[in-house]
Protein backbone atom coordinates (compact mmCIF):
# COMPACT_ATOMS: atom_id res chain seq x y z
CA UNK A 1 0.00 0.00 0.00
CA UNK A 2 1.31 3.45 -0.92
CA UNK A 3 1.63 6.03 1.83
CA UNK A 4 0.31 9.42 0.80
CA UNK A 5 2.82 12.19 1.47
CA UNK A 6 1.73 15.81 1.85
CA UNK A 7 3.59 18.88 3.07
CA UNK A 8 2.99 22.47 4.01
CA UNK A 9 4.29 25.03 1.54
CA UNK A 10 7.39 25.77 3.61
CA UNK A 11 8.30 22.08 4.04
CA UNK A 12 7.97 21.15 0.37
CA UNK A 13 11.76 20.69 0.23
CA UNK A 14 11.66 17.97 2.89
CA UNK A 15 8.78 16.18 1.17
CA UNK A 16 10.70 16.10 -2.12
CA UNK A 17 13.77 14.70 -0.33
CA UNK A 18 11.70 11.94 1.29
CA UNK A 19 10.10 11.01 -2.04
CA UNK A 20 13.60 10.34 -3.39
CA UNK A 21 14.40 7.98 -0.52
CA UNK A 22 11.67 5.37 -0.98
CA UNK A 23 9.09 4.50 -3.65
CA UNK A 24 6.45 3.60 -1.06
CA UNK A 25 5.33 7.25 -0.91
CA UNK A 26 2.75 8.89 -3.16
CA UNK A 27 2.99 12.64 -3.73
CA UNK A 28 -0.22 14.51 -2.88
CA UNK A 29 -0.32 18.05 -4.26
CA UNK A 30 -1.90 21.13 -2.71
CA UNK A 31 -2.83 24.27 -4.61
CA UNK A 32 -2.37 27.44 -2.57
CA UNK A 33 -3.26 31.08 -3.02
CA UNK A 34 -3.27 34.20 -0.84
CA UNK A 35 -6.05 36.70 -1.43
CA UNK A 36 -5.48 40.50 -1.35
CA UNK A 37 -7.08 40.69 2.12
CA UNK A 38 -4.54 38.19 3.49
CA UNK A 39 -6.85 35.19 3.64
CA UNK A 40 -5.49 31.86 2.38
CA UNK A 41 -6.92 29.33 -0.04
CA UNK A 42 -5.92 25.66 -0.21
CA UNK A 43 -7.11 22.85 -2.45
CA UNK A 44 -5.97 19.21 -2.44
CA UNK A 45 -5.46 18.33 -6.11
CA UNK A 46 -5.60 14.52 -6.09
CA UNK A 47 -7.82 14.08 -3.04
CA UNK A 48 -9.41 10.87 -4.34
CA UNK A 49 -6.07 9.11 -3.69
CA UNK A 50 -6.33 9.86 0.04
CA UNK A 51 -9.24 7.56 0.77
CA UNK A 52 -8.54 4.56 3.01
CA UNK A 53 -4.76 5.08 2.99
CA UNK A 54 -2.34 6.53 5.57
CA UNK A 55 -1.67 10.24 5.14
CA UNK A 56 1.67 11.68 6.25
CA UNK A 57 1.61 15.46 6.55
CA UNK A 58 4.94 17.26 7.02
CA UNK A 59 4.39 20.66 8.57
CA UNK A 60 5.88 22.91 11.17
CA UNK A 61 4.85 25.34 13.84
CA UNK A 62 7.65 27.66 12.76
CA UNK A 63 5.33 30.67 12.76
CA UNK A 64 1.67 31.54 13.36
CA UNK A 65 0.75 31.23 9.69
CA UNK A 66 2.20 27.70 9.57
CA UNK A 67 0.18 26.65 12.62
CA UNK A 68 -3.02 27.85 10.94
CA UNK A 69 -2.10 25.99 7.74
CA UNK A 70 -1.31 22.80 9.66
CA UNK A 71 -4.70 22.76 11.36
CA UNK A 72 -6.65 23.39 8.16
CA UNK A 73 -4.84 20.87 5.96
CA UNK A 74 -4.72 18.14 8.61
CA UNK A 75 -8.44 18.50 9.33
CA UNK A 76 -9.19 18.24 5.61
CA UNK A 77 -7.09 15.09 5.20
CA UNK A 78 -9.34 13.40 7.77
CA UNK A 79 -12.46 14.74 6.07
CA UNK A 80 -11.20 13.25 2.80
CA UNK A 81 -11.17 9.85 4.52
CA UNK A 82 -7.51 9.02 5.04
CA UNK A 83 -7.25 5.82 7.08
CA UNK A 84 -4.83 7.35 9.58
CA UNK A 85 -3.23 10.78 9.99
CA UNK A 86 0.49 11.18 10.70
CA UNK A 87 1.61 14.76 11.31
CA UNK A 88 5.39 15.22 11.15
CA UNK A 89 6.69 18.36 12.87
CA UNK A 90 10.48 18.52 12.28
CA UNK A 91 10.77 21.64 14.44
CA UNK A 92 8.20 22.40 17.14
CA UNK A 93 7.95 26.19 17.26
CA UNK A 94 7.31 28.00 20.55
CA UNK A 95 9.17 25.09 22.19
CA UNK A 96 10.80 27.39 24.77
CA UNK A 97 7.36 28.54 25.92
CA UNK A 98 6.57 25.18 27.51
CA UNK A 99 6.00 26.71 30.96
CA UNK A 100 5.15 30.02 32.56
CA UNK A 101 7.95 31.70 34.52
CA UNK A 102 6.19 35.00 35.21
CA UNK A 103 2.59 35.67 36.16
CA UNK A 104 0.37 36.04 33.12
CA UNK A 105 2.74 34.35 30.65
CA UNK A 106 1.02 32.18 28.05
CA UNK A 107 2.23 28.59 27.71
CA UNK A 108 2.07 28.65 23.92
CA UNK A 109 3.57 25.18 23.42
CA UNK A 110 0.71 23.63 25.36
CA UNK A 111 -1.90 25.66 23.48
CA UNK A 112 -0.47 24.48 20.14
CA UNK A 113 -0.57 20.89 21.38
CA UNK A 114 -4.21 21.37 22.41
CA UNK A 115 -5.07 22.78 18.98
CA UNK A 116 -3.47 19.82 17.17
CA UNK A 117 -5.24 17.46 19.58
CA UNK A 118 -8.59 18.91 18.45
CA UNK A 119 -8.10 17.84 14.80
CA UNK A 120 -10.85 15.32 13.87
CA UNK A 121 -9.75 11.73 14.33
CA UNK A 122 -9.04 9.44 11.39
CA UNK A 123 -10.53 5.91 11.63
CA UNK A 124 -7.20 4.30 12.58
CA UNK A 125 -5.96 7.19 14.67
CA UNK A 126 -4.01 10.46 14.63
CA UNK A 127 -0.28 10.57 15.34
CA UNK A 128 2.12 13.48 15.74
CA UNK A 129 5.88 13.01 15.28
CA UNK A 130 8.25 15.61 16.74
CA UNK A 131 12.02 15.72 16.46
CA UNK A 132 14.47 16.57 19.24
CA UNK A 133 12.10 18.58 21.40
CA UNK A 134 13.62 21.37 23.46
CA UNK A 135 11.66 20.01 26.41
CA UNK A 136 10.67 16.34 26.37
CA UNK A 137 7.66 17.15 28.52
CA UNK A 138 6.01 18.91 25.57
CA UNK A 139 4.89 15.58 24.08
CA UNK A 140 2.66 15.05 27.12
CA UNK A 141 0.68 18.22 26.38
CA UNK A 142 -1.22 16.41 23.62
CA UNK A 143 -4.67 15.27 24.67
CA UNK A 144 -7.68 13.25 23.46
CA UNK A 145 -6.75 10.22 21.32
CA UNK A 146 -3.78 11.69 19.44
CA UNK A 147 -0.57 9.67 19.82
CA UNK A 148 2.66 11.70 20.26
CA UNK A 149 5.93 10.16 19.03
CA UNK A 150 9.36 11.65 19.77
CA UNK A 151 12.01 11.13 17.10
CA UNK A 152 15.67 12.03 17.38
CA UNK A 153 18.45 12.89 14.96
CA UNK A 154 20.95 11.52 17.48
CA UNK A 155 22.65 9.27 14.91
CA UNK A 156 23.13 12.22 12.54
CA UNK A 157 24.63 14.26 15.37
CA UNK A 158 26.91 11.34 16.27
CA UNK A 159 28.16 11.10 12.70
CA UNK A 160 28.93 14.83 12.65
CA UNK A 161 30.80 14.76 15.97
CA UNK A 162 32.69 11.59 15.06
CA UNK A 163 34.38 13.26 12.12
CA UNK A 164 36.41 15.38 14.57
CA UNK A 165 38.09 12.28 16.01
CA UNK A 166 38.61 11.26 19.63
CA UNK A 167 40.91 14.09 20.68
CA UNK A 168 38.14 16.68 21.16
CA UNK A 169 35.97 17.85 24.03
CA UNK A 170 32.21 17.76 23.58
CA UNK A 171 30.81 20.80 25.34
CA UNK A 172 27.51 22.47 26.19
CA UNK A 173 26.50 26.12 26.35
CA UNK A 174 25.22 25.73 29.92
CA UNK A 175 24.09 23.22 32.54
CA UNK A 176 20.81 22.63 30.74
CA UNK A 177 22.34 20.16 28.28
CA UNK A 178 24.97 18.71 30.63
CA UNK A 179 23.32 15.28 30.97
CA UNK A 180 22.83 14.98 27.21
CA UNK A 181 26.45 15.97 26.62
CA UNK A 182 27.70 13.44 29.17
CA UNK A 183 25.62 10.63 27.65
CA UNK A 184 26.79 11.41 24.11
CA UNK A 185 30.39 11.72 25.27
CA UNK A 186 30.24 8.29 26.91
CA UNK A 187 28.84 6.72 23.74
CA UNK A 188 31.53 8.31 21.57
CA UNK A 189 34.31 7.82 24.18
CA UNK A 190 35.31 11.49 24.21
CA UNK A 191 35.74 14.03 27.01
CA UNK A 192 32.90 16.38 27.95
CA UNK A 193 32.65 19.84 29.46
CA UNK A 194 30.03 22.31 30.53
CA UNK A 195 29.99 25.80 31.95
CA UNK A 196 27.99 27.21 34.84
CA UNK A 197 26.47 30.66 34.53
CA UNK A 198 25.18 33.27 36.93
CA UNK A 199 22.32 35.47 35.73
CA UNK A 200 23.10 39.14 36.39
CA UNK A 201 19.94 40.55 34.84
CA UNK A 202 17.19 39.65 32.39
CA UNK A 203 19.61 39.90 29.47
CA UNK A 204 23.07 39.39 31.00
CA UNK A 205 24.81 36.28 32.34
CA UNK A 206 28.30 35.66 33.68
CA UNK A 207 30.29 32.43 33.45
CA UNK A 208 31.31 31.44 36.97
CA UNK A 209 32.79 27.96 36.50
CA UNK A 210 34.05 25.44 33.95
CA UNK A 211 34.06 21.77 34.95
CA UNK A 212 36.84 20.42 32.70
CA UNK A 213 40.31 21.17 31.38
CA UNK A 214 40.04 22.36 27.77
CA UNK A 215 43.41 24.03 27.31
CA UNK A 216 45.01 23.23 23.93
CA UNK A 217 42.05 21.07 22.92
CA UNK A 218 39.54 21.42 20.10
CA UNK A 219 35.96 21.93 21.26
CA UNK A 220 32.66 20.81 19.75
CA UNK A 221 29.80 22.75 21.34
CA UNK A 222 26.37 21.14 21.08
CA UNK A 223 23.05 22.93 21.56
CA UNK A 224 19.65 21.68 20.46
CA UNK A 225 18.81 24.93 18.66
CA UNK A 226 20.44 28.16 17.52
CA UNK A 227 18.34 31.30 17.28
CA UNK A 228 20.31 34.52 17.55
CA UNK A 229 23.58 32.84 18.54
CA UNK A 230 24.24 35.17 21.48
CA UNK A 231 24.43 32.50 24.22
CA UNK A 232 26.53 30.34 21.90
CA UNK A 233 29.08 33.11 21.40
CA UNK A 234 29.26 33.67 25.17
CA UNK A 235 29.97 29.96 25.65
CA UNK A 236 32.63 30.01 22.93
CA UNK A 237 34.27 32.97 24.65
CA UNK A 238 34.39 31.03 27.92
CA UNK A 239 36.03 28.00 26.33
CA UNK A 240 38.45 30.15 24.34
CA UNK A 241 39.41 32.11 27.49
CA UNK A 242 40.10 28.76 29.15
CA UNK A 243 42.69 27.99 26.47
CA UNK A 244 40.70 26.00 23.89
CA UNK A 245 41.99 25.73 20.33
CA UNK A 246 39.49 25.45 17.48
CA UNK A 247 35.80 25.60 18.32
CA UNK A 248 33.04 23.98 16.23
CA UNK A 249 29.31 24.03 16.81
CA UNK A 250 26.74 21.27 16.24
CA UNK A 251 22.99 21.83 16.53
CA UNK A 252 19.80 20.08 15.45
CA UNK A 253 17.55 23.06 14.76
CA UNK A 254 19.23 25.88 12.86
CA UNK A 255 16.68 28.66 13.23
CA UNK A 256 19.17 31.47 12.55
CA UNK A 257 17.08 34.60 12.97
CA UNK A 258 18.04 37.61 10.88
CA UNK A 259 21.71 38.47 11.33
CA UNK A 260 22.54 35.37 13.39
CA UNK A 261 24.83 33.70 10.86
CA UNK A 262 26.80 36.89 10.29
CA UNK A 263 27.16 37.37 14.05
CA UNK A 264 28.43 33.83 14.56
CA UNK A 265 30.79 34.07 11.63
CA UNK A 266 32.17 37.49 12.53
CA UNK A 267 32.76 36.76 16.22
CA UNK A 268 36.04 35.10 15.22
CA UNK A 269 35.63 32.28 17.74
CA UNK A 270 33.84 29.57 15.75
CA UNK A 271 35.34 27.66 12.82
CA UNK A 272 32.08 26.19 11.46
CA UNK A 273 28.48 25.38 12.41
CA UNK A 274 26.80 22.04 11.62
CA UNK A 275 23.01 21.63 11.67
CA UNK A 276 20.17 19.58 10.19
CA UNK A 277 17.54 20.89 7.77
CA UNK A 278 14.72 20.48 10.31
CA UNK A 279 13.95 24.21 10.15
CA UNK A 280 12.80 25.95 6.98
CA UNK A 281 15.33 28.78 7.44
CA UNK A 282 18.16 26.40 6.51
CA UNK A 283 16.92 26.55 2.92
CA UNK A 284 17.99 30.19 2.71
CA UNK A 285 21.60 29.51 3.69
CA UNK A 286 24.29 30.10 1.10
CA UNK A 287 27.44 30.15 3.20
CA UNK A 288 30.12 27.46 3.61
CA UNK A 289 30.35 28.47 7.27
CA UNK A 290 27.10 26.53 7.86
CA UNK A 291 27.07 22.81 7.01
CA UNK A 292 23.52 21.45 6.62
CA UNK A 293 22.66 17.75 6.98
CA UNK A 294 19.47 16.18 5.60
CA UNK A 295 17.03 14.42 7.96
CA UNK A 296 14.91 12.96 5.14
CA UNK A 297 16.64 9.50 5.18
CA UNK A 298 15.82 9.20 8.88
CA UNK A 299 12.18 10.23 8.33
CA UNK A 300 11.76 8.06 5.23
CA UNK A 301 13.06 4.98 7.04
CA UNK A 302 10.74 5.50 9.99
CA UNK A 303 7.63 6.43 8.00
CA UNK A 304 8.03 3.68 5.41
CA UNK A 305 7.15 1.17 8.13
CA UNK A 306 3.57 2.46 8.02
CA UNK A 307 2.92 0.37 4.91
CA UNK A 308 3.46 -2.79 6.95
CA UNK A 309 1.15 -1.66 9.75
CA UNK A 310 -1.94 -0.97 7.64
Amino acid sequence: MLINLISSKKYEYLKQNILKQNDCFNDILIETETFPDGEHYWKIINQEQLRHKPAVYIAGTVDDESIFELYNIASTLVREQCSSLHIVIPYFGYSTMERAVKDGEIVTAKNIANLISSIPQAPLGNFVYMMDLHSLGTQYYFESTIHPVHLTSCNIVKDIISQFGKDVVLASTDMGRAKWIEKMGNELHIETAYIMKKRLSGSKTEVVALNAEVRNKNIVIFDDMIRSGTSLIHAAEAYKNAGANDIYVVTVHGIFVSGAIEKLKNCGLIKAVYCTNSHVNTQKINDDFIKVYDISPLLAEYLSSLQNFY
